[in-house]
């Protein structure tokens, strides 16, 4: 493949590899754990899904998934790419993560070797230290962390198995350390190479080639290898797996060796077919989604999207939907191409490749969903009352295509999630909404057909966090081709909007097709939330991300109705908001009854990332947080604890405002940050507030 052909398909094989990756997860999730006599036993091969036979939801949230989709954004978020230095990418990690509720497994110290090396990063040790053997021992370090999240530094690295093996290296060491690195490079090489190089048998050789010879990882392969040759049955070979690199062998929560030794046997019996290695690999069990994930990705990479569901419709029944729970609320909910898009953007940027439409996110061609990848519907889905209807992407056009069958008086659906769900299986989930009062969202249709009646069609939003849930409407009209339809979210007293979609509504029998070529969110619109403390309790800040220890509500001597949140050590949060947020301002009447510094953040990007306004003793401070503190202005204040005042926080441009019961008494510039969340904040204490409102404009690119 040359380099214009390998340009040109770059975004394509991005799609197609994290597809594969989250494929592998879902696949292999259910069972994780489990035995290869157990599975057998149960399902014989794994070669469908199995959820409902486990009674729980295909799309969940889970580190693989997670961890893979926002460990390479160090890149990005450096702004250096491949020059990114080996701390950042525990910076990374400290910006991202919530301790206890996001992305990771937060096993213990010395458990999970993640949640290790995490408290070794939040004590002020950097990477590539907070990984290593020498604090953590061997045992821990070698566990399977680093190989699982590591995919993403290899489809960012097209054709430059080198790169990405040192990339992979320096994120790989920010938790991990020894034959964990070793198998972490391998992955991350072979993805790299194979967006030109499709020859498994090749592509094992290049990964294996970054590492030492004499490693573990570097015999396991050949020993696998010889051993697939020689077997000729998979089944066997995992004997030999078992008996050579097995768990007796290689102890610990959950060692990299077996797993890794799996991955190979399933890339080696199975070079060219996706369906029949990751067959191979989740029927082998030990940690199945993690190696069915990497399995996945690679094999996606070989064989195209269109080989992915060759034999099995692996992608119809998730629709690209991804949770993705970080510090960052944004994509707590999001979709295969739009993640593919994300990692492509920093790839050519590391190629030094021209931005592209539907890459760049700040390109004004660009559109919120656009449907316009092989098979991409973006986390659209007919529901569950919609029987026999049916959501497919057409290649040709660039749209989506809704094929609908209505009785008399009959509704369908299509929709896509606004806001992570609540799920029963999976990691913990955090996020905040995609819509909130003063957006505005337009649908325009292409080709429209309807036969026996015309049916009615409007846009909606389902607004609530649990079963119950209502919808809110926008103009219904008759269904006619070329229409857009057009819906402003309404003040909706803090309840947030769970979902978009289109419903058709039938007064007589019809059927026929809606096509959607895109969604768009108009630019610079205002917006504006209020919402009242005891309101925000009563939905247990659905919508919002929260980090504290213990709310409650005004104390004896209080007249007004105060909730409190405290955090023992430490900073703790409460914010909405997303980074389609620009310019704005959050106001809000606060009482401090105990606390080192509490007040109000915004342009919230994650923990590493934003602007606050707060009282630290008998100072009003205003600072930057950009991996450490910078203080931009400050000035004495009287503010007694206990005593209820209104501050008010207000970003326009890069000037940013203090103020205090009304008066301006703070401004400085800032042009690191444009955009994020808003909410409170408060350090080792308990601060009270009666109600938040936040305004300004939002724009997606």
């Amino acid at each position: 493949m040359n380099h214009t052909q390998l340009e040109q398909s770059y975004e394509t094989q991005v799609y197609a590899g994290v597809l594969g990756k989250v494929i592998g997860v879902y696949l292999g999730r259910p069972f994780e754990g489990w035995s290869k006599e157990r599975i057998e036993e149960k399902w014989g091969l794994i070669d469908h899904y199995v959820h409902e036979d486990q009674g729980v939801p295909l799309v969940v949230s889970d580190d693989d998934i997670s961890g893979t989709l926002t460990f390479v954004r160090a890149l990005e978020d450096s702004g250096l790419y491949a020059d990114t230095p080996e701390d950042f990418f525990g910076k990374t990690w400290l910006n991202y993560l919530i301790e206890n509720k996001t992305i990771l497994w937060w096993g213990g110290m010395g458990h999970s070797t993640e949640h290790t090396a995490y408290l070794r990063l939040k004590a002020g040790i950097p990477s590539p230290k907070s990984g290593s053997m020498e604090l953590n021992g061997k045992t821990v370090a070698e566990q399977i962390g680093a190989q699982i999240f590591i995919d993403g530094f290899g489809l960012v690295c097209p054709g430059q198995p080198a790169l990405a093996a040192k990339l992979a290296s320096r994120a790989a060491r920010v938790s991990h350390d020894g034959e964990a690195v070793n198998a972490a490079i391998v992955v991350a090489a072979m993805e790299a190479a194979a967006f030109e190089e499709k020859n498994m048998e090749k592509l094992l050789d290049i990964g294996v080639s970054f590492i030492p010879q004499d490693s573990v990882v570097a015999k396991l392969h050949h020993d696998v290898r010889t051993w697939c040759k020689e077997d000729g049955d998979w089944r066997k070979t995992y004997d030999c797996i078992r008996q050579f690199y097995g768990y007796d062998t290689y102890g610990g929560n959950c060692h990299v060796i077996p797993n890794h030794a799996l991955m190979v046997m399933a890339w080696s019996y199975a070079p060219d077919d996706f369906h029949k290695a990751l067959s191979i690999v989740n029927t082998s069990g030990w940690d199945t989604d993690c190696n069915s994930a990497n399995v996945g990705c690679l094999m996606a990479l070989i064989v195209g999207l269109e080989g992915i569901c060759r034999t099995y419709d692996f992608r119809t029944p998730f629709a690209d939907r991804i949770i993705l729970p970080t510090a960052d609320g944004t994509n707590a909910v999001t979709d295969c191409l739009t993640e593919a898009r994300r990692i492509a953007r920093i790839g050519r940027k590391i190629m030094g490749w021209q931005e592209k439409n539907g890459d760049d996110e700040t390109s004004s061609s660009h559109h919120w969903f656009d449907f316009n990848a092989p098979g991409a519907v973006q986390g659209f889905m007919a529901e569950a009352t919609a029987r026999g209807a049916k959501v497919e992407q057409l290649p040709a056009r660039g749209s989506l295509a809704f094929h609908y069958s209505i009785p008399i008086g009959g509704v369908v659906r299509i929709s896509a999630p606004m806001l992570p769900p609540k799920t029963k299986s999976g990691y913990h989930v955090v996020g905040t909404g995609k819509l909130y009062p003063g957006m505005h969202a337009k649908v325009t249709l292409g080709d429209c057909t309807s036969t026996v009646s015309t049916p009615t069609v409007a846009l909606f939003m389902r607004v609530g966090s649990d079963a119950e849930t209502k919808l809110i409407y926008s103009k219904k009209m008759p269904l006619a081709t070329g229409m857009q339809l057009e819906m402003t979210v309404p003040e909706l007293d803090a309840i947030p909007v769970a979902s978009l979609g289109i419903e058709i509504n039938g007064a007589g029998r019809c059927e026929g097709i809606i096509t959607l070529q895109c969604i768009d969110l108009q630019e610079n619109v205002p917006f504006h939330y209020k919402v009242s403390a005891i309101r925000l309790h009563e939905l247990s800040f659905a919508g919002w991300i929260t980090d504290y220890d213990f709310a409650r509500g005004a104390f004896s001597e209080d007249r007004e109705k105060l909730l409190y949140l405290g955090k023992n050590q430490g900073k703790g949060y409460a914010y909405t908001g997303n980074r389609y947020w620009k310019d704005q301002s959050i106001e809000a009447p606060l009482c401090v009854h105990l606390a080192d510094q509490a007040g109000l953040i915004c342009r919230f990007q994650g923990l590493q990332r934003y602007i606050s306004l707060t009282r630290r003793g008998n100072l009003l401070v205003l600072a930057l947080q950009y991996y450490g503190e910078t203080i931009l202005a400050e000035v004495p204040c009287s503010w007694p604890l206990g005593e209820i005042h209104t501050l008010k926080l207000f970003c326009q441009g890069d000037v940013v405002s203090g103020f205090f019961d009304g008066e301006k008494i703070l401004e400085a510039t800032c042009t690191l940050l444009k955009d994020g969340a808003a909410g409170l904040v408060f350090e080792n204490g308990l601060l009270g507030f009666l109600g938040v409102e936040v305004s300004g404009t939002c724009s997606v690119f």
